[in-house]
């Protein structure tokens, strides 16, 4: 989705990601008017954490990219 980033940003990305997710998890898990145990809130947080931050920052593209020139030598 963000294309190809740095090591540092691709890092930050994954983690924002999953701290939200694992949060989100933990809330649904600690509230009291949804049947879910907060084992099972952290898992599916993890769990969605780890497929949003696959879709942030994989390059669904990169096997489509054509180089600008090719240059191709004759014997």
């Amino acid at each position: 989705m963000f294309g190809p980033l740095p090591a540092l940003h691709r890092f930050l990305l994954v983690l924002a990601a999953l701290v939200v997710c694992i949060g989100l998890g933990f809330w649904l898990g600690a509230m009291p008017e949804i049947p879910l145990n907060l084992r099972v809130g952290l898992l599916a947080g993890g769990a969605a954490g780890v497929a949003a931050a696959f879709a942030l920052v994989h390059d669904f593209h990169e096997g489509h990219v054509r180089p600008a020139r090719v240059r191709r030598r004759t014997h």
